[in-house]
Formats: C-alpha cells, structure tokens, sequence
C-alpha cells in the first residue's frame, strides 16, 4: 500500500489496518513523487531514478493498492470503513498501464478524475 500527502495521525490508524491484514504500508515523501509507481511498488524491473522531484506538491492525500487480487482488496476495503477511517479521496490499484507513470502523473490524472466527479 503506497501512501501519499498524508498526515501522521491518519497514517498511524492506517498503518494499524495493515498490520493486522498483512499488508504492508510505504509512505511515499515529496522527493519520491517523480518516480514511477511500479518502482515505488518494488516491482523488480522498475528501478528508482532516485532523482528528486522538484515538480509541485500534492494538496490531496493519495492512496495506491498493489498487489490486491479482487477478494484481498474488497477485504480491505471493507476493513478500512469499518475502522472508521476517513476516506482517501485520490486512489487507485496498480495496473499494467499506471505502472509506468510517476507518481505524479498518476496523482494529475486522479485529481482531474475526482474534479469531474465531484465539481
């Protein structure tokens, strides 16, 4: 799980869901943003550039599921609501098309996403 633009408190409670699912969680920093998701993901043919971003910073919190089959994801999910967690507005699974973007692309193309949907 890939965690963007996201504050302590709210990491803490997430972190927490992880644990007790297994899954593990990687807080992603500013510097990191131009990388590209399958990297940050640790997928073995993606490598870090390890060139920091200078681009703009995220102003909403963004969340990225890898490796999830569908039961795993729905089980998180539902995990997730029913801690009470407040909503990640900015999220998305790992595909073999998003893999290749950076962080940031993928956080330019959620946002746009989320401006239709929600004005």
């Amino acid at each position: 799980l890939l965690i963007f633009n996201m504050d302590e408190s709210k990491v803490s409670l997430i972190r927490s869901l992880c644990g007790n699912l297994n899954v593990r969680l990687i807080k992603i920093f500013r510097p990191q943003y131009g990388e590209t998701i399958g990297a940050l993901a640790g997928i073995p043919v993606f490598q870090l550039t390890n060139q920091p971003y200078r681009g703009e910073g995220f102003s909403m919190e963004m969340m990225i599921m890898c490796g999830f089959t569908s039961e795993e994801l729905d089980v998180f999910l539902d995990a997730y609501h029913k801690a009470g967690i407040p909503p990640v507005w900015l999220k998305a699974t790992l595909t073999p098309h998003n893999m290749n973007w950076t962080a940031a692309q993928l956080y330019n193309e959620l946002s746009q996403e989320n401006k239709q949907l929600h004005g």
